[in-house]
């Protein structure tokens, strides 16, 4: 079933996030998730899919920093790491 223009991204949801990772291993100004909406109430977080904002790469980029309440206090090690040029 085709869904109408309006509804395409309607379950399609932006997670900003920091964790105990951020400025050590991982970009300091955090990391970002596109998730899917599974079900009415139900989300899965797959942080393999973890990528860092295009801020990270190039300075004309400016990205949305975490809020304070996107802060995972563990370790998050899967997803991508700090970017180091050479």
């Amino acid at each position: 079933m085709l869904k109408a223009a309006s509804d395409r991204y309607t379950d399609r949801l932006f997670l900003a996030f920091t964790d105990e990772t951020s400025g050590r291993v991982t970009y300091g100004g955090g990391r970002y998730i596109n998730l899917y909406q599974e079900a009415e109430n139900r989300v899965m977080i797959d942080f393999n899919m973890a990528y860092n904002p295009y801020c990270v790469y190039n300075i004309s980029y400016i990205c949305p920093l975490p809020p304070a309440e996107n802060h995972i206090q563990v370790d998050v090690r899967a997803g991508e790491k700090i970017y180091l040029q050479e």
